[in-house]
């Protein structure tokens, strides 16, 4: 199933989905250029703070904020890759969410470093759940939605021990 997974990520990034995106997009998507782009993300992969003291020391920041634009292979990918492949099939994935299983709901699981357990997926539709019922939901947008299913899985995966 992983390999079904990580060839549903690959199609989805693409099949239409910006590679680069822009720094305002990375915000959206939990990325922070400080933390997780440029020369502090390679030195310091697992730990944003130093990662963010040692891109302000490089240079105050800018090749960090550049590489979020111009390279976003120099940031963490796998928070990149999650936030693209939430952005372009959000619509299955609370499809998914909701039936309790299925192929882009396993891929983002995966990438968080989670399974697609009774536990985790319940977590996942009690906040889905909240966010539907919202009275703002209809009128809300895109970008919006996405991030608030990536927080959530954020949350996710903080409970599987990712």
């Amino acid at each position: 199933m992983k390999k079904l997974s990580m060839a549903l990520v690959a199609s989805a990034l693409v099949g239409g989905v910006a590679l680069t995106p822009t720094p305002a997009s990375a915000q959206v998507a939990g990325v922070n250029p400080w933390q997780h782009c440029g020369i502090g993300a390679m030195v310091f992969p697992d730990h944003g703070v130093a990662s963010a003291i040692s891109n302000i020391i490089w240079d105050l920041g800018t090749t960090a904020v550049i590489s979020a634009t111009a390279s976003p292979d120099t940031c963490n990918t796998n928070l990149v890759t999650t936030a693209l492949l939430i952005d372009s099939s959000y619509d299955q994935l609370t499809m998914e969410t909701a039936q309790g299983s299925g192929e882009h709901l396993n891929a983002v699981l995966n990438l968080v470093g989670c399974n697609a357990t009774e536990e985790t997926v319940s977590a996942l539709r009690a906040d889905l759940n909240t966010t539907v019922a919202s009275d703002n939901y209809a009128t809300m947008p895109h970008a919006d939605k996405a991030y608030s299913f990536y927080s959530s899985l954020e949350n996710v995966a903080v409970s599987c021990g990712a």
